[in-house]
């Protein structure tokens, strides 16, 4: 069944163009979602996402893939690149696809499952102005905890990005439950309370 991803709470599994997704969080500008499976990919020569090769690849072919060539169907987010150590030195990139955060791994624990194998995130160990770190990313690894790994090796990634929110998308009836799922008592409580005061 086609529902608006709008109506999906955080937490549940929806298809995104046949790719099992874990919505994580409705946001003024779209949805953002998570993908279920993960690829696997060398993070590249440095711990800098704007710079590696795996924000090429999910940017690219990868990119291409998900969306059967309709690119233009995900947003462009703003990724902050801020060190475990606080070092603002790599700043922000733009990308549609990139994987998580340190902040948004912290963000989301309690709905995303522990990844299969370590994955990593989008977030450097350390910046090269700091202690000349160009070397270590930070990750999940397969119990839940976050390590690092050389930028050199290859690992997984369950890449999230943001989709429009009135953008349609597959549940299977188990995930298609309540629409008011989305919103917190508090905001029911102020509905019904405008509308009766209305």
């Amino acid at each position: 069944m086609k529902v608006p991803v709008s109506s999906i709470a955080p937490g549940k599994t929806v298809l995104y163009r046949g790719e099992p997704c874990i919505v994580l969080e409705h946001r003024e500008d779209g949805t953002l979602l998570m993908a279920v499976e993960h690829i696997e990919h060398t993070f590249g020569s440095s711990n800098n996402f704007a710079a590696s090769s795996l924000r090429a690849h999910l940017n690219g072919a990868y990119l291409d893939a998900l969306t059967e060539s309709h690119p233009d169907e995900i947003i462009t987010r703003m990724v902050d690149l801020t060190a475990l150590n606080g070092s603002k030195e790599y700043g922000t990139c733009e990308a549609k696809v990139a994987p998580l955060t340190l902040d948004e791994l912290r963000k989301y624990h309690g709905i995303i499952p522990k990844p299969k194998v370590w994955e990593w995130s989008a977030t450097p160990w350390s910046t090269p102005n700091v202690d000349e770190d160009d070397t270590w990313v930070l990750g999940l690894n397969s119990s839940g905890y976050l390590d690092y790994n050389s930028c050199s090796s290859t690992y997984g990634s369950r890449p999230a990005f943001l989709i429009p929110s009135t953008l349609t998308v597959e549940v299977d009836g188990d995930e298609a439950t309540n629409p008011l799922e989305v919103y917190d008592i508090k905001e029911l409580v102020q509905e019904l309370y405008r509308r009766v005061n209305a």
